[in-house]
């Protein structure tokens, strides 16, 4: 027998084209990173933070914590918790597209604005069975806003002021996780007090009592089920550099006086370092019922089978605080408007170039817990926290308050067999979600609201050529904000359409 390992030529190609499409997908994720939004609200901070969920997670209200893939295909991507990695069986590519329509309201005026960008870009690799990393770029906060306000103030007259601004940060990330006690049940059953336990005879070769089987017989169900709790322990890091520029201005117009000279005062910081965060999953397989059965004197506890086993999801991720390096450019100037509406300076009243200093990005945590009931049910909700009163901007506050998150998903397939129609093989999704931003302004919090549907089209489905592939359409209506206090209310509707593609690479070939 003559056995040769070698790389398949498909594989290689795919590897390329990937590679390839990853490298100008991210060159166009950068440029379009300051068309990500249009809420005046993200002239605040470092503007608006992007979600975590990529095609599935999104149409779950973004709920992500506890999500982590089963042992069977389809495998999605979650970088929310990069503790997740380690359920990876395939290699697997995601890249999704977003659709933003926002109608902005205040008490007098609406305006609805439209724009559509690349969500994200992510690849992800099982390198080992306890060990699996992702790679990819998405935008961790965008900036584009374009507001006015009109004032009179008594001895000057109508003052009115623009506000403009545009940018955003990405994010380039690489991420590991393990599960460092995987095996663990395995090495339990060839131990040797598994096998005392379950030897029907005691250390002196003498028969054990039916109650003394019993006691073992349970015994080793309870240590199972602990060492397998602990083996399904994943941890998870995710390393990413940060970097971008965010341009704000604001500008002062006089349009009722013909001798004042109108202001404006633009700022562009540009942003970058290493942030790191952090996960934790594990999960509880449930696979039968416990039940008394009053007439066996010897095993008065039986477990009964269920016909789906049910799993219990939990996940926490966290992120430290963090200091990132910061460059702000100032300047402020006087000027009017000639004939032709060309704008003429007059008076530079401030030129700071090249200020470098610190950013601080506060700490944030979040818990997650999910149900899953066979292939058919998932139910998974989160809860998040971040301590944005924390945020600095050369060591000074900016007067944000801690933001926190509640979400709620649930998908449903009907029937995830491969024989199954397609309309069967479908995954439906629904989720809700609720977060209280960091911002208060004129003593009003602003909160989000939002619902979400979607469902995940499968496409190619193989399980001889193991590449499965996957669309996920996802909308989210909802709104930030009000119109009470002079303020704005936003009502959204967010679109994604995303890709999943699902694969196997390197397999070891071998000829008799």
């Amino acid at each position: 027998m003559i056995r040769r390992n070698f790389f398949k030529t498909s594989d290689l190609a795919s590897v390329t084209f990937l590679f390839s499409l990853f490298v100008t997908l991210s060159f166009i994720q950068i440029s379009a990173t300051a068309q990500n939004t249009s809420s005046p609200y993200s002239r605040y901070g470092i503007g608006d933070i992007g979600g975590k969920g990529f095609g599935q997670g999104f149409s779950l209200g973004g709920t992500h914590i506890a999500m982590q893939n089963d042992t069977t295909p389809i495998f999605f991507i979650n970088t929310g918790n990069p503790a997740s990695y380690s359920s990876m069986r395939l290699v697997t590519a995601e890249l999704g597209a977003n659709y933003n329509r926002i109608q902005l309201e205040s008490s007098s005026a609406k305006k609805t604005i439209n724009n559509a960008s690349l969500a994200y870009i992510s690849l992800a690799f099982p390198f080992k069975r306890w060990w699996g990393g992702s790679i990819g770029l998405v935008p961790f906060s965008s900036v584009g806003y374009k507001v006015s306000d009109e004032q009179e103030i008594g001895s000057v007259g109508t003052v009115k002021y623009l506000y403009q601004g545009s940018g955003g940060i990405n994010q380039v990330y690489f991420g590991n996780a393990i599960t460092p006690f995987i095996g663990l049940p395995r090495h339990y059953l060839m131990s040797a007090k598994y096998a005392r336990l379950h030897s029907l005879k005691r250390p002196d070769q003498t028969v054990k009592s039916c109650h003394e089987v019993y006691e073992d017989t349970q015994s080793i169900r309870k240590d199972l089920n602990r060492k397998k709790f602990l083996q399904s322990l994943a941890v998870g890091a995710n390393a990413s550099y940060l970097f971008g520029n965010v341009e704000n201005t604001r500008r002062s117009i006089f349009p009722a006086t013909l001798y004042a000279f109108n202001t404006c005062t633009g700022t562009n910081t540009r942003i970058d370092g290493m942030y790191f965060d952090y996960g934790m999953q594990m999960a509880y397989t449930v696979d039968s019922i416990r039940f008394k059965d009053k007439a066996d004197t010897c095993r008065p506890v039986k477990f009964r089978d269920l016909k789906e086993n049910v799993k219990i999801l939990f996940g926490f991720t966290f992120a430290a605080q963090t200091n990132v390096n910061a460059t702000i450019d100032s300047l402020s100037y006087s000027y009017f408007n000639n004939s032709l509406g060309y704008e003429i300076v007059k008076d530079t009243i401030e030129n700071t170039q090249g200020a470098k200093g610190k950013i601080t990005l506060p700490l944030s945590m979040g818990f997650g817990i999910g149900f899953k009931k066979g292939e058919k049910w998932l139910v998974a909700a989160d809860f998040a926290v971040q301590n944005w009163s924390n945020y600095k901007v050369f060591g000074q506050t900016q007067g944000l308050k801690n933001s926190m998150r509640v979400s709620l998903g649930a998908q449903y397939i009907p029937n995830a067999r491969p024989n199954a129609s397609y309309a069967k093989r479908i995954h439906y999704r629904m989720g809700v979600r609720y977060t209280q931003t960091a911002l208060e302004l004129k003593n009003t919090p602003l909160n989000e609201y939002a619902l979400s549907i979607g469902c995940g089209f499968p496409v190619g489905r193989s399980y001889i050529l193991q590449n499965f592939s996957m669309v996920n359409i996802g909308v989210e209506f909802g709104q930030r904000g009000t119109v009470t206090n002079g303020l704005i209310k936003e009502n959204f509707l967010k679109a994604t359409v995303g890709f999943t593609i699902n694969d196997r690479w390197f397999q070891r070939a071998k000829f008799d």
